[in-house]
Parts: C-alpha cells; structure tokens; sequence
C-alpha cells in the first residue's frame, strides 16, 4: 500500500517560495518562460508519480480524457491530459505543463458524471487564468504554482484565503463552460461545497457565501428544454473499475544495488 502522500504540499511550498524569482518576463522571453514551466511540470510530475503510482486502466484514462476534451471544446480552448493516482490525499494538482493528477480518493468522493466534468471545468478554468500579483510583489505578475487550493490538503491559511477570488473565479468560468458543455451547471457547487465542508482550509478559498451567491444566480436561470447532462451509467461503471484498480497491489519499485569499490 503506498504511504500517505506528503509530497504535494512540499513540492507546493518549494514552488510558492520560488515565485518572485521566476517573474513574468518581457514578451520578447516568452519561450524562455514556456520553457521553465514545461520544465517545471515534468519535475514535479515525475516526483508525483514515483511517491503516489499511477492507475494505468485504459478505459478509466479514457472516460477522463473524453469528458475532458468534451469541456475544452466547449471552452474552445487545449484540453489537459489527465493521470489517476494512488495517493492517499484528495488532490486534484494541475501541473505547469498542462497535465492534471487527481488522486484515486477524490475521484471517489466525485457521485455524478456533471459532478466529476464540475470538478475537470473547475481545473480547466484555473488553466486559463492568467497570471497574478502576489501579495507583496509590488503588482508585478509572478509565476506561482499552484493556482487552485484543491492541489493539496495542507496548503498554509494564510494562502487559502488570498486566493478566495482566483476560486470564486476559477468557479463562475466552470459554470459557463459546463452549461456550453450541456452539463448541470449546479453540479460544481455541490461538489464544492462537500468538499470544502469537509477540509476546512479548502473553505477559506472555496467559500461557502460564494457558492451560495453563485447558486443564487444559477436558480434565476432557465434550463435548455433538452435538459442537462447529469449522471451516465458509463460513470457508474468506470467508478466500479477504479474502486478495483485502486485495490490492487502497487508493482514493486525497482531496487538498484551499490556496486562495490574497486580495488
């Protein structure tokens, strides 16, 4: 059984404190910027996959990456690659060079099919944000990762609650990329909230009066006649096969042996 995770909010702390270093640079160095964030997202992938393991199961990477591609074509933007892993956490860490891992124990707190396409739109938005100030940088928009509270369960309060209006954000985009989708729009805010009910520091940026403002908004609205997307019995069925996938035994790590010195 793998052990529990500690390397999302680790990793999550490293890159926070490297921020200001990595600023935006001018237009002119914006393949050198690409080029770091691409770099980046293949270190902290591969720290992810060597502490968590990954569910390889063809057909669960496939319904992810179909709704996935469903949501970007409505937002007419890139969709995301998706990796399912085995940490024990619920995270859901958007890597800089556009690949999501969501851990194996969120993905089974997700019950709907408009739920899990709630919480890929959500992802999805955060993609598209641009840049930011951070606090303390004097206005200049600086690189930082992670850009959503959900990347870990041990994000600092502190950072939680700067980031209240990047969700509240990050939200309202998933809502108009999901009814474009033909998905419940509501579904993200149910999923939301239980989930920010249930990790306290997650609420202090996925906040409970936002929600309810946007639910208000959303009740006002009216429902296409052919309805929306709320459930699948493909849903059902994949949820079954990672329940499975998430039991079986990790492969073996392979394991190097110290040459002796030579004499």
């Amino acid at each position: 059984m793998p052990r529990p995770s500690l390397l999302i909010p680790v990793l999550a702390l490293t890159v926070f404190c490297a921020g200001p270093a990595l600023a935006q640079p001018p237009a002119t160095d914006a393949s050198i910027q690409f080029r770091k964030e691409i770099a980046l997202g293949q270190q902290l992938a591969h720290e992810v996959e060597r502490q968590d393991g990954t569910v390889a199961d063809p057909a669960i990477v496939d319904y992810l990456d179909g709704i996935a591609n469903r949501l970007a074509g409505a937002a007419g933007v890139k969709p995301f690659q998706i990796r399912v892993t085995r940490g024990l956490n619920r995270y859901a860490y958007l890597m800089p060079h556009g690949v999501l891992y969501i851990s194996g124990p969120l993905l089974e707190r997700v019950q709907s099919e408009a739920e899990l396409a709630g919480l890929l739109a959500h992802q999805l938005a955060h993609a598209r944000a641009p840049l930011a100030a951070a606090p303390g940088s004097g206005g200049t928009p600086v690189f930082l990762w992670p850009k959503c509270v959900l990347a870990s369960q041990a994000v600092s309060l502190k950072w939680a609650e700067d980031h209240r209006e990047a969700e509240r954000l990050a939200t309202e985009t998933a809502i108009q990329t999901l009814r474009a989708a033909g998905y419940d729009p509501t579904a993200v805010l149910d999923l939301l909230s239980k989930l920010a009910y249930e990790n306290p520091i997650w609420g202090k940026a996925i906040n409970s009066d936002d929600l309810l403002d946007l639910r208000v908004k959303l009740d006002a609205d009216i429902a296409p006649k052919a309805g929306y997307v709320l459930d699948s019995s493909a849903f059902a069925l994949e949820r079954i096969r990672l329940g499975q996938a998430l039991k079986e035994p990790l492969a073996p790590r392979p394991r190097f042996a110290v040459a002796p010195p030579a004499r």
